[in-house]
């Protein structure tokens, strides 16, 4: 996997990192790579590694409309998933989704 430099896995580390200290049980940081950003009038997560070139990529939604998500695969594998324009509950679903793909 590639290193994630952006706040939010920062913020997730420290949550982690802090639990760890107090002594109770260890919790494993298992991270989902994410990263957000907007442009202009755009907004769009990135899930998933993105470091490999895809040998698929199914896009639902209407790309011309700005809205859509489109989940990137290497053979049968998924690998990553491009949120644009979609609600927190659907960002979460995807790292829920990729995270089940990957087997954790």
């Amino acid at each position: 996997m590639r290193r994630q430099t952006h706040w939010e896995n920062a913020r997730e580390q420290g949550l982690v990192a802090g639990a760890n200290m107090t002594g109770r049980k260890r919790i494993r940081y298992e991270q989902v790579p994410y990263f957000w950003t907007e442009l202009f009038d755009l907004r769009m997560d990135f899930v998933g590694d993105f470091t490999l070139q895809p040998t698929r990529v199914n896009l639902d939604g209407t790309y011309s409309k700005k809205k859509f998500i489109a989940r990137y695969y290497q053979g049968e594998k998924l690998r990553g998933l491009l949120l644009c324009q979609q609600t927190q509950r659907e960002v979460d679903a995807a790292k829920s989704q990729l995270r089940q793909a990957q087997g954790k």
